[in-house]
């Protein structure tokens, strides 16, 4: 027999007090509304019935543009038949004499946000308990509860609008904490570093060019520099090539010994040197791998997530986008693939750190015979729109090629500049060199 668990179950995450304390600050101070509430927190994030009741009348007052005073929202309720329900007059009079001070209104706003989302986890919970209960899939089932998860996590990021004031005084927090540092992720580019400042908090950075021009030697290029050189964490989600090619690669940078004499060919003792240097640097930076040839943006977020706690995450590297598995049955792959660069953008968002995502180019550009548009990125739909940077590596001519000579095409640069910039690569050694900007680029 199964002798019953002894441990007492947990109320649900409530705090009316703190609801109540909201309330009352509003009823006393309606910039606390403003400040704390629009936007930010609805009726049903509230745990007691009354409770909604009256930020629901507030709601409405506020969208009519009426104070939020105690007389009004009183006659709100009364017009809407909820007076009795809340407790009559003298509740919301309550509410007023219980706040212990207006100036913790911005405690009581997270304390009822963070007791919301718990409640919101725990019924995402139970239904994917449900899942699992009904789904004859389990890969189905997996599929529904990424998306429900995913979906809570996204909803945490709806903000309201803020003033312009507010937005300044953000600005200038930011400029004076930064002071004479770099202000993004430098990818090691002088020139592209010069043009967009380094790599941005929350930008989705894609990288697209048609297979053999090096998308992922130009990734691993930054890799290289951000976490050997700049000491900061990135993680590499790799859907083509295997930890072991990656580690080989970045060796191959590194000790400057072609990749094709690292796997086949006899090395002289220098180069094991050069080869024991270079993976000694590698061991020591703080690079974390994913290889995988099915992963979800949820995947993505989680592993994420982790690595953020754990190692204060400063850059994600995907590779490539095409190859991230969509969740359901969606037929339309290019729908697919807009949900899919929407996702990582909210990654992007959330975790505050750059996200660069390779990408393919459609067969259009071989035909056309000229320098890549956005509307060439395959499967489109919505990367151009999403993307806050899009940049092309394409070769002009044979002269291009003869001469290893790449062109890095940076097409979309939603907070800056564009331009053109001229690289060399060195295949045998997968390693981008920077030649510098060729001609200006339009804003």
């Amino acid at each position: 027999m199964i002798s019953p668990d002894p441990r007492p179950t947990k109320p649900p995450p409530e705090k009316p007090e703190a609801e109540a304390s909201l309330l009352g600050a509003v009823l006393i101070d309606e910039q606390v509304y403003a400040d704390e509430i629009r936007g930010r927190i609805a009726p049903s994030d509230l745990s007691r019935v009354q409770h909604r009741l009256v930020l629901a009348a507030m709601d409405r007052l506020a969208a009519r543009g009426e104070p939020l005073r105690y007389e009004n929202v009183r006659a709100e309720l009364q017009t809407e038949g909820d007076l009795d329900a809340v407790g009559g007059a003298q509740f919301i009079v309550g509410l007023m004499q219980a706040v212990p001070t207006v100036a913790h209104a911005a405690t009581y706003a997270q304390i009822v946000a963070r007791t919301a989302t718990l409640r919101r986890l725990i019924t995402t919970a139970n239904e994917i308990g449900r899942l699992a209960l009904t789904r004859d899939s389990a890969s189905q089932a997996v599929a529904e509860a990424q998306e429900l998860l995913f979906a809570l996590s996204e909803a945490s990021l709806q903000r309201d609008v803020v003033s312009i004031d507010l937005a300044l005084r953000q600005f200038a927090e930011q400029l004076a904490a930064r002071g004479d540092t770099r202000v993004g992720v430098p990818s090691g580019m002088a020139t592209l570093d010069a043009k967009t400042g380094g790599l941005q908090q929350s930008d989705l950075i894609l990288i697209a060019g048609r297979p053999g021009l090096g998308k992922t030697s130009f990734a691993l290029d930054i890799v290289d520099h951000v976490a050997v050189q700049e000491r900061r964490t990135v993680a590499v989600f790799s859907l083509e090539m295997s930890e072991l090619q990656i580690v080989q690669r970045l060796i191959s940078m590194r000790a400057g010994i072609d990749g094709n004499r690292m796997r086949h060919g006899r090395l002289s003792t220098q180069e094991f040197q050069a080869i024991s240097r270079a993976s000694s640097e590698l061991q020591s930076a703080p690079i974390y791998v994913e290889e995988s040839n099915r992963l979800t943006t949820t995947d993505i977020l989680a592993k994420s997530r982790r690595l953020q706690a754990d190692h204060d995450l400063h850059l994600i590297v995907i590779d490539y986008l095409q190859l991230i598995e969509g969740a359901g049955d969606d037929d339309n792959r290019v729908q697919e693939v807009s949900n899919i660069s929407r996702a990582l953008k909210a990654i992007a968002r959330e975790l505050q750190v750059p996200v660069i995502a390779l990408s393919q180019l459609s067969r259009q550009i071989e035909t056309r015979g000229t320098e890549p548009m956005l509307s060439d990125l395959r499967e489109s739909g919505g990367l151009e729109a999403d993307a806050d940077i899009v940049m092309f590596l394409w070769q002009k001519d044979q002269n291009d090629r003869r001469d290893g000579v790449v062109r890095l095409k940076l097409a979309k640069h939603r907070n800056g500049p564009t331009a053109d910039i001229d690289l060399h690569f060195e295949s045998q050694l997968t390693r981008f060199t920077d030649l510098g900007e060729t001609r200006a680029g339009g804003v």
